[in-house]
């Protein structure tokens, strides 16, 4: 019963469940090794004839031990046992059922599904747009190729940018792969869109964690994170916080450091805390007094992107 992956208290409860059956079977061989108890008494009666004495008989230590009376029945004490056994067993059983089961690749689509139709229901159903964002947790890479259709679909009856939105948020190879494509293609709608997300215009939703970012795409990022162009470099900012690398970190330092723009320092800051290393801590220390004369709203939100990723790396490194 105790299969692979359950909790301590799952395993304990089943261990427990072992020991109190081995004591029961252990007190039924020791019952079944006992000779019956028999009355030995013999009638009055039929008392047996004197003999002569001899020295057993006149030596009162030599003398016959006495035979055992009939022991107390082991039926009460068995059926409390068993009785403890059932509950412990019931207590595994309901254990078990408080432990998260993985969910299957299908089971995770029937939640894409679910998400999409209450898209389709829109933000006026308030019922379907809590429930939509309450599975926003749920989102995986399993998720992603999906939505993926569904945002290609002009018959799509969704806001077909909302559900590319979720694509990016829910990530995967074949994600990744659109998202080189939307960024190198003509379609320039597309790109900014692309560009938009990247860059943590969705950042209640999107996070650089689930996309793989490697090859072509990591490139991609640390060549825009030198355009003069501020969406790339946001964009840049965001995409090397998927590229545990040294180059990457240096790309990242530099633009937190010495961008001209609030809003690609700010989200630098948030990637280092996705692959920076203990060196980074440190860096983050030395990089909090630059902060002083700027507005407050910059201060403000800067500050929170340094708290955050000083949060994130202390995790990693405590």
């Amino acid at each position: 019963m105790a299969g692979k992956g359950l909790s301590p208290v799952v395993t304990a409860a089943v261990a427990a469940v072992a020991l109190a059956a081995g004591a029961v079977g252990g007190a039924l061989f020791e019952r079944g090794r006992a000779p019956a108890a028999r009355d030995v008494a013999p009638a009055a009666s039929q008392a047996p004839a004197e003999s002569p004495a001899s020295p057993a008989a006149a030596d009162p230590q030599a003398a016959t031990p006495a035979v055992p009376g009939p022991s107390a029945s082991p039926e009460p004490e068995l059926a409390a046992s068993r009785a403890e056994i059932a509950r412990l067993r019931q207590r595994v059983t309901d254990l078990e059922a408080l432990v998260p089961k993985e969910k299957s690749k299908e089971d995770r689509i029937a939640l894409a599904k679910e998400m999409v139709e209450c898209i389709r229901r829109g933000k006026k159903d308030t019922e379907a747009f809590r429930r939509m964002l309450s599975l926003l947790n749920e989102l995986c890479p399993e998720m992603g190729p999906y939505f993926l259709e569904r945002s290609a679909d002009p018959e799509e009856k969704a806001e077909r940018s909302t559900l590319f939105v979720l694509a990016m948020s829910a990530g995967g190879p074949e994600v990744a792969e659109e998202v080189l494509r939307r960024l190198t293609g003509s379609d320039e709608d597309q790109r900014l869109q692309t560009l938009n997300v990247l860059g943590g215009g969705a950042r209640e939703v999107f996070s650089i964690r689930n996309l793989p970012v490697s090859g072509p795409l990591a490139n991609l990022g640390l060549q825009y994170a030198s355009t003069g162009n501020d969406a790339e470099r946001r964009a840049a900012a965001g995409l090397l916080g998927g590229v545990d690398s040294i180059e990457s970190r240096t790309a990242l330092y530099r633009m937190a450091a010495t961008d001209s723009e609030t809003a690609v320092k700010e989200q630098a800051v948030r990637s280092l805390g996705q692959v920076g290393d203990r060196e980074t801590l440190a860096w983050l220390d030395s990089y909090q007094p630059s902060l002083e004369g700027l507005r407050d709203w910059e201060k403000q939100r800067l500050q929170a992107s340094i708290d955050g990723a000083r949060e994130q790396l202390k995790k990693k490194y405590p």
